[in-house]
């Protein structure tokens, strides 16, 4: 047994309304009445009433090149169109998507996810994965040698 349980991520944002906007967008779930109003958000179940995600007003925005020190994943169908409807509601792309591991980076360790890594409106990083089937990562095994397009392509998962 841990010593507590994990309960919920907790972001950082300059601006309460477009953040809720924004993430119920991201994960489908509804903004619900916080104990904190106008300190912080929450985004969750209404009934039974739980917070999946805590939004924290705070009077500075992140530095530009600072990296977050943890992330949330969120589980998408397709990456591409995950990427393009985030950008629609005002994120932006970090890190184009790409195979993980690509093959040869952890020896002979099979491909699993394709991934991309997006910023919230406030620049909170946050990745979005959908995991390859066994007959596309089997199809990233057998790929010649390429850059993250190639990889992609081989797995079928590259938009055109």
């Amino acid at each position: 047994m841990g010593i507590g349980k994990l309960r919920c991520s907790v972001l950082d944002v300059d601006d309460l309304a477009v953040a809720e906007a924004f993430w119920s967008e991201v994960t489908g779930l509804p903004v619900i009445p916080s104990w904190f109003p106008g300190r912080y958000s929450y985004v969750g179940q209404p009934d039974p009433w739980k917070h999946e995600l805590i939004l924290h007003l705070v009077r500075t925005p992140k530095p530009a090149g600072v990296t977050n020190r943890g992330h949330v994943d969120i589980w998408v169908r397709d990456v591409d169109t995950a990427v393009a409807q985030i950008e629609g509601i005002g994120g932006r792309l970090k890190r184009a998507p790409t195979i993980y591991p690509r093959p040869g980076s952890y020896g002979d360790e099979p491909a699993r996810i394709d991934w991309s890594v997006m910023q919230d409106p406030f620049g909170n990083e946050f990745c979005v994965i959908s995991v390859l089937t066994p007959e596309e990562s089997l199809a990233v095994a057998h790929a010649a040698p390429g850059d993250d397009d190639h990889y992609r392509a081989a797995a079928g998962r590259a938009h055109t």
